[in-house]
């Protein structure tokens, strides 16, 4: 397909646009639990013998949840699938520096690596429907150079604000922001593509 690696004229389509800008936005917040969870779960009082294994309990509980969003997906559209998954991770982020148990902390990230797995996982699917087929591999890339930086830059952001706070209340409030402005986002890219709130994407 003409255009090159990185065509920019595949922004002049508003809903690619508004869809990618809401996956950067996503990332800026989605990994700030994982990233920072063991780290809280330390100033908690908890050991960090233990909390070191709380990112992989969470990466366990997302095993099951990326193969659920697939066969949800591509029943209901993947839009319709990620939207009130990312709700409820977003619900996690502000609820996570309450967590000061070790029970607490182990259900969260249970929970959090369910829900987050869906924004994780299927956020690429809605771009095999904005435009050719044979150009979705560099619809796909581009919007993954908009991933990168965004979970390249979040966890640091989170990590200035917790230095500026002195806790992670004020860094669950960022994620948390984020990851509901990336869904509001991506409700808006859905009801222009779809001409409607009604549907499946």
């Amino acid at each position: 397909m003409p255009g090159g690696t990185f065509n920019l004229a595949v922004f002049k389509d508003p809903i690619f646009t508004i869809y990618s800008f809401s996956i950067f936005v996503g990332f800026l917040g989605i990994y700030t639990v994982l990233t920072y969870i063991d780290v809280g779960a330390t100033r908690a009082g908890i050991s960090p013998e233990f909390s070191f294994y709380l990112v992989s309990i969470a990466n366990a509980s997302a095993a099951p949840a990326r193969v659920l969003t697939g066969v949800l997906a591509d029943r209901f559209g993947p839009v319709n699938v990620i939207v009130p998954m990312t709700w409820l991770a977003a619900g996690l982020t502000f609820a996570w520096p309450f967590a000061k148990t070790k029970g607490s902390l182990i259900a969260l990230a249970v929970l959090y690596g369910f829900t987050n797995s869906s924004f994780v996982s299927a956020f690429n699917m809605p771009l095999y429907t904005l435009g050719e087929m044979g150009d979705v591999g560099r619809r796909v890339g581009m919007v993954m150079v908009f991933t990168a930086v965004g979970a390249l830059i979040g966890p640091p952001i989170s990590g200035a604000i917790y230095r500026e706070s002195g806790g992670f209340e004020a860094v669950s409030y960022y994620a948390g922001t984020a990851i509901i402005i990336a869904t509001v986002l991506m409700l808006v890219a859905r009801s222009m593509f779809l001409q409607g709130w009604k549907g499946k994407w």
